[in-house]
Formats: structure tokens, C-alpha cells, sequence
């Protein structure tokens, strides 16, 4: 405005106009606002400015409408407001007017009374001074009607005309107040805008509010875009799926038909109710979801997994005995005791189709056979037979399986190996049950307890499934190489066969009838003369192995069968093995000395030992040096194993009288009892009458006879307590050429049916520690030890 217009609007504005609150909005000046009036008042003071100026003062209420509750105050009406002259007035029948008003120029209201029941204030105008060719203005003015245009592009909703308007107009306060009529921005805003002092504060806070504006504008059209972008993949998504479908059908591959082929496949199979249920209810849910969705892939999965499992389909046992029989002795050498319990079985289902089947644990050391015997077992019943291993597992889920709710969800390795053999009743080889582990994901021994149970497996529950599966027609062969490590829950379930390492007349026909002729056709050498006489198989299993099993064996005498085919194509010359040039081939002999003490010394006490592995010879070692009486144990020794030293120190040392040593030897003299092979650890009671011998011997001078091996635990009355692992120390011993071995009497009954191992060993069975002193301690101690005694 011109100074001319600032003094037309001081005389045209009279000093006391009638207020007119606003809710909700503020009106500046050009913009023309209807606006709906029921208080009387305010009517009333309405009617009074038409007759007079027809100018009223607006002012915006600090109250939003969602607060209003009452009348407002004058408190609650902002001091700078808008004066405007009413353009029309219209009265609604219901009670009120509404009127049309067009901003003129802002006001100040001061003195808001109640005068004449009508609600009126001193007014004074504000007019804002404008710079002539301000650039700062200008520039300002240019921005903002560039914000407008980006505002308007983005798809902002003005008025259609409102560009080529705003084009026209020079004038920055209408250029401000124009565009504010335009736009939706709350009452604090707008009356901060309305108080601005000078026309650039005015300019700049339009700027940054019509900024603010454009950013969400801009932000709505993303989502818009990316919504539409959305839709139209769907829609191109749909209209693929649809012209899928029509392909199918014409190509006889429809969806629908492949659910109903389902829900025919369903009523050929015979299986339990609750399975039946089950896959009727997810075949339903397949038929009502998206045939592209996560959820039908997991569904149509997990019926795949359905109809793939043996529910009632068995495989026809071989009840035959003779050719049970036949079978077990081709495949294998000895192991009388399984057998016996194969047939055993057979013969109870010949009397009995619906009887309880065994649940058979073998235990035993390594490479004797355990694993391949429940091969041969399967294939003797004519049953399909898949293996089970468990070394090292530690998720209960290979047990029980997954939930389906998990990505990638299965059944567990019981489940997975029944779809495999296609049979409800095959032989489960479950392999390494002693190295099965545990961890934050559960314990798999614990999952075992209900498929090892006759009483439970018959509801055998796999979380994938969600129904129970019928394992109580299996044939469960667990192997193991100790029992310790077997929980005793698990242990109880099962019928646990004791498998002892083989001796040497046992590994020579082994070797002559299954290894050398399955290492030489592995070869290729069954058109050649490849020949292993007994004493070449002696010498391997004396020298070149020390096991209870045959797996070192077998490797020689392939390594043996893999020199002789290389010589053949390199040189074109059959080799000749005998005992005298084996090294030439294997290398220098691993085990040409015995482990046993051959030759009779003083201290040195032969003893046998069980390891998972098989028996084993062990040395005790002890002398007495100048001290004050003290027990050193040294040899990696476990508690138990002290223990039996300080008890057989004890025994000798309470029988001193009777084994003529001076009591000055246990106060004057330091006793060392050391088991030699220190890296390795050794525990257990057995070697209590070994340690007592070699304490007796260091003591009195005496020498040991080194014929003698020995195993029992000793009490602190001397007798002689059993032991275990009898066959396994049998042998040892034998293998070791021990020609007398000690054993507690109380162990006689463990050594049926072992005679024909020991027919070459004198057996001596003792009940007391004086037996086996009298037998071992050679009467003469060396002349350096008569001094002391």
C-alpha cells in the first residue's frame, strides 16, 4: 500500500468495531471467509456495523474447536486480528447467521468490553510499511512463488486459476495473503504470520512454512508412486497367474485337479485316524490359500511328507532259521551270543507275529564288527535297514524334527529314514549312541527315551508331523563303545550285548575268510596268485596291529593287495609276501616288543587293564628311596586308582611282621608307585593286588615273577574283589604271551564259555593278597636289600 491508502484506511476505519471471534481459522486480509455466528451478542453487533461502516474486527480464538466447551472469554481471543467489511448476510431458519466477509487491513483490539449487549473493542490498524524495489523483498517474493509452483506440480490442490492469478500480482502483502487463503496450516501459524512486524519477517515465515508444505507433498506423492507401482505389479502379478492357470488347464494341469488327485491318493492309503484328519484338514487349507503364497509351499511340503511315509505298509519277514542262520555265519566270525539272540527272536515270531521286538544295544570297542552285524541282521529277516548316527549330535530336533512354524522345517532322522526305506518295520542301525551330546537346544538322549521305549514308541510324537507315528514294529540296534557315557534311563531300555575284542585264532580265521579275499577283489587281483599264508597274518596281527577289532588289519592287507597291483602294472612281476619282508612294504614293525615285563625284577608288577578299546597290559612300577615315609603317585592315576595305592600301602603296612620288613621302611624310606605311559589317563580299582605286589616286592627285595600277569581290587583285609572286563584281560594277556594270569575267585562265574580262549593260559583264581603273593614273589631278595630288613 501507498501512503494514500494507509490514510484512507485510518479515515475509513471508525476507533470501536463490533469483534467477531473466529474458531479455527484465521482471516487475513483479501481473503474472503464465510463464517456461521450464533451467539446473540455478537449478532447483535452485526446488525449494528451493517447499519453504520459495515466493518467488524475479526479475531482468531486461542481455543481450537475440539476444546470448546462453553462461551469464550475475551482471554481467549488473540489482540491482533483482521478488520473486514461484510459483503453478505444470510439468516438460517434453525437459529444464527451466516455471513461473508473479505479481509481489509490488520488491527490491534485494545479494551474488549461489553457495551450495549454487543461485544466491541478500540481498535487500531497496522499497516505494514513496504520498501519500493527492495531486492531482498523481491527475491523473497520469487522463491516463494517458485515453492508454489513445485507445490501445485506435486499435485497440491489449488484453485484452477490459482497460478495464472498469482502470476499477475506484484504486490508481496496480497502475494503472502493470497497464498495463505490457499492453504490449510493450524491457527498458531497463521496468527504467528498475521503479527509479523515488517513485510520481509512476514515473506520469510510464508517461506518456511510453504517449505514444510512441500516436503510432505513430496513425501505423499512417493507413497502415492510407490503404491500405484505396487498395484500395478499385483495387477500384472494377477493377470500372469490368471494366464498360468488358463496354460494349466488346457495342459490337463490344473491346481484344483491336483487336489483332488490328493484327496483320491488319500483314501487309497491305509493310516491312523488322527493322520487321516490331519491331511484331510491341510488339504482343505491348501484348497482356500493362494496357490503363490509361503504358506501354501509349506503346506503342499508337508503333505508330500504326508503321503510319503510308510503308515501301514510292513516288509514281509524271513522266519526262516536255517537260513537265518546261514546268513549270520557267512557275514560274520563268532559273535555266538548275538546270534543266539537273533534266533531267539525269529523264533518267537514264528509262534508270535504281534510279539514285543528287542531293543538291542551292542557294546563293545571299535572295528569288531557292531555296526555291520545289524546289517546282517536286516538282511537275514528279509527287512529294509537304514543306520542312524549320532556321534556328535546335540539338536533334540534330529530326534523329534521341527515345528512347522521354522523356515525350512523337517522331520526328524528317524521320519526322514522311514520315507526313505518305504516300510513301518525296518532295522534302525542308531550308530555312536555313547558320543550323542547335549547343548542349549536340548538333549537328543532324553528325545530318545520314548523311541527306545516299547511302552511309548508305539505314539511316537514328531513335531513336524503334529500326529504320532507307530515305531514299535522296528528292530532298534544301538551300537556303542562304553556304556558310561549312556544315561541310565537309556541303558534301562535297552538289551545291552557285550561285544569283546577277538583273539588271535580269532583274527587269523577272520582274515583267511572274509578280509584277504575282500582285499584282493577290491584290487582287482582275483586272476592272480596273491597269497597270505598264516604266518604272513600272524606277523600282521602280532607286529603291525595291537586292537580288538580288525579295521588296522584290513587297511595292511589292502595295503599289501594295493603294492602287489602296482608291481604288476609297473613291472609286470607277482609279489610274494611272507613274514620276513613285510617291512619292505609297511615299514619297520610298530609293535616289535611286548608290552609285558618279561624278565623278573623287583617292583615291576605286570597288571591288565580294561579300556573301551579292549584289554591292555599295564606296568607297576615302584621302588623305595631315603625319606620320611611318604607315598608318591605318579602316571596320570584318577582318583579311584590313589585311592587303591594308599589301601594297599596300608595292607602292607599293618602285615609287615608277616612279610619280615622293618617298620623303619615306612618311616625312614620314601615308597614311589609309578604307572608308566604318563600322557595317558588311568583310573579304577582292578589294579589294587598289582600295586600291592610291586610295593611288597620293592620293600622286601624280592623279585616278580614276570609269568605272572594280574588284575583285582584289594580291601584293606586283603581280599581280593571282582573285577570287570574278564575276556578283554584274557586277551591281553594272550596277546602279550603271558602263560599265568591271576584273576579273583569271585569272578570265576565271567569265565564260562571262555575256555576255549584261555586253553593256552593257566588261569589261577585267588580269594586272599597272600595267594597271590605266594605265587608271585620269588623267595630270595638280592643281596643289597638284606641290609634293610
Amino acid at each position: 500500500m501507498n501512503n494514500m491508502s494507509n490514510k484512507n484506511i485510518h479515515e475509513i476505519v471508525p476507533d470501536i468495531l463490533p469483534i467477531v471471534p473466529t474458531m479455527d481459522v484465521v482471516v487475513f486480509p483479501q481473503m474472503i471467509v464465510p463464517l456461521l455466528v450464533l451467539d446473540e451478542r455478537i449478532i447483535a453487533g452485526i446488525q449494528k456495523s451493517l447499519d453504520e461502516s459495515k466493518l467488524i474486527l475479526l479475531l482468531a480464538s486461542k481455543k481450537e474447536m475440539d476444546d470448546y466447551q462453553g462461551a469464550i472469554g475475551t482471554q481467549d481471543l488473540y489482540q491482533i486480528g483482521t478488520v473486514a467489511t461484510i459483503m453478505r448476510l444470510i439468516k438460517i431458519p434453525e437459529g444464527g447467521i451466516k455471513i461473508l466477509v473479505q479481509g481489509l487491513c490488520k488491527a490491534q483490539a485494545n479494551n474488549i468490553i461489553t457495551q450495549d449487549n454487543m461485544l466491541v473493542a478500540t481498535v487500531k490498524p497496522i499497516i505494514t510499511e513496504i520498501m519500493s524495489n527492495d531486492p531482498e523483498i523481491e527475491a523473497q517474493v520469487k522463491n516463494i512463488k517458485q515453492l508454489v509452483e513445485k507445490m501445485d506440480a506435486n499435485g497440491q490442490s489449488f484453485s484452477p486459476d490459482f497460478c495464472s492469478i498469482l502470476s499477475k500480482m506484484h504486490d508481496p502483502q496480497k502475494i503472502g495473503d493470497f497464498i495463505l487463503s490457499h492453504l490449510n496450516i493450524s491457527v498458531g501459524e497463521a496468527q504467528e504470520l498475521l503479527e509479523s512486524q515488517t513485510i520481509f519477517e512476514f515473506l520469510e515465515g510464508l517461506y518456511i512454512l510453504l517449505s514444510r508444505e512441500l516436503e510432505v507433498v513430496e513425501i505423499q506423492e512417493r507413497v502415492k508412486n510407490n503404491a500405484r507401482e505396487s498395484m500395478n505389479k499385483s495387477q500384472k502379478e494377477y493377470y500372469l497367474r490368471e494366464q498360468l492357470k488358463a496354460i494349466k488347464k488346457e495342459l490337463g494341469e490344473d491346481e484344483l485337479e491336483d487336489i483332488e488327485v490328493m484327496r483320491d491318493k488319500l483314501e487309497t492309503i491305509p493310516m491312523p485316524e488322527e493322520a487321516y484328519k490331519e491331511i484331510t484338514r491341510q488339504i482343505n487349507r491348501l484348497e482356500r490359500t493362494a496357490a503363490d503364497s509361503m504358506e501354501a509351499a509349506v503346506i503342499r511340503n508337508y503333505l508330500d511328507w504326508m503321503f510319503a511315509l510308510p503308515w501301514k505298509k510292513e516288509t514281509e519277514d524271513n522266519l526262516d532259521i536255517k537260513h537265518a542262520k546261514q546268513i549270520l555265519d557267512e557275514d560274520h566270525y563268532g559273535l555266538k551270543e548275538i546270534k543266539e539272540r537273533i534266533l531267539d527272536f525269529i523264533s518267537v515270531k514264528n509262534l508270535k507275529q504281534n510279539g514285543t521286538t528287542p531293543i538291542i544295544c551292542f557294546a563293545g570297542p571299535p572295528g569288531v564288527g557292531k555296526t555291520s552285524l545289524g546289517q546282517s541282521i536286516a538282511k537275514c529277516l528279509g527287512r529294509e535297514c537304514f543306520r542312524v548316527s549320532l556321534g556328535g549330535v546335540k539338536d533334540e530336533a534330529e530326534i523329534r524334527g521341527h515345528r512347522r512354524t521354522y523356515v525350512g522345517a523337517m522331520p526328524g532322522r528317524f521320519i526322514q529314514g522311514f520315507r526313505k526305506v518305504k516300510s513301518c518295520n525296518p532295522v534302525i542301525i542308531i550308530d555312536e549312541l555313547d558320543k550323542i551330546g547335549a547343548d542349549f537346544r536340548g538333549d537328543p538322549s532324553a528325545a530318545l527315551l520314548e523311541v527306545l521305549d516299547p511302552q511309548q514308541n508305539s505314539t511316537f510324537y514328531d513335531n513336524y508331523l503334529g500326529v504320532p507315528f507307530d515305531l514299535s514294529k522296528v528292530l532298534f540296534i544301538a551300537t556303542a563303545n562304553s556304556l558310561e557315557t549312556i544315561s541310565e534311563p537309556l541303558r534301562d531300555r535297552m538289551e545291552i550285548i557285550q561285544l569283546s575284542g577277538y583273539t588271535l585264532e580269532e583274527k587269523l580265521s577272520i582274515a583267511n575268510q572274509y578280509l584277504t579275499k575282500r582285499a584282493i577283489s577290491d584290487a582287482g587281483l582275483e586272476k592272480h596268485p596273491i597269497n597270505f599264508n598264516d604266518e604272513v597274518l600272524k606277523e600282521l596281527i602280532i607286529s603291525y596291529t595291537r586292537e580288538s577289532g580288525l579295521r588296522q588289519l584290513d587297511r595292511n592287507l589292502r595295503t599289501l593287495c594295493s603294492k602287489a597291483a602296482r608291481a604288476i602294472v609297473e613291472q609286470d612281476k607277482l609279489l610274494a609276501f611272507n613274514p620276513k619282508n613285510l617291512d619292505e612294504f609297511l615299514g619297520p614293525r610298530k609293535f616289535a616288543q611286548d608290552e609285558a615285563n618279561m624278565e623278573n625284577q623287583i617292583g615291576v608288577t605286570n597288571g591288565l587293564a580294561w579300556t573301551a578299546y579292549g584289554g591292555d597290559m599295564l606296568k607297576i612300577e615302584a621302588v623305595v628311596m631315603p625319606g620320611r615315609g611318604k607315598l608318591l603317585l605318579t602316571g596320570h592315576l584318577g582318583n579311584v586308582m590313589k585311592e587303591s595305592a594308599q589301601a594297599a600301602v596300608s595292607y602292607a603296612r599293618a602285615h609287615s611282621k608277616e612279610f619280615g620288613i622293618s617298620s623303619k621302611m615306612f618311616t625312614h624310606y620314601d615308597l614311589h608307585i609309578h604307572v608308566p605311559a604318563g600322557g595317558i589317563p588311568k583310573d579304577g580299582p582292578s589294579a589294587g593286588i598289582t600295586m600291592l605286589t610291586s610295593i611288597l616286592s620293592a620293600l622286601t627285595g624280592r623279585p616278580i615273577n614276570a609269568q605272572y600277569a594280574m588284575t583285582g581290587e584289594l580291601n584293606l583285609h586283603g581280599e581280593v574283589m571282582p573285577i570287570g572286563g574278564v575276556k578283554e584281560k584274557i586277551l591281553a594277556a594272550k596277546r602279550n604271551k603271558i602263560s599265568h594270569v591271576i584273576f579273583p575267585l569271585k569272578n570265576k562265574s565271567d569265565f564260562t564259555g571262555l575256555e576255549e580262549i584261555a586253553k593256552d593260559i593257566d588261569i589261577i583264581w585267588v580269594n586272599h593278597a597272600d595267594e597271590v603273593i605266594e605265587h608271585v614273589l620269588m623267595k630270595t631278595p638280592e643281596k643289597k636289600y638284606k641290609n634293610r630288613l
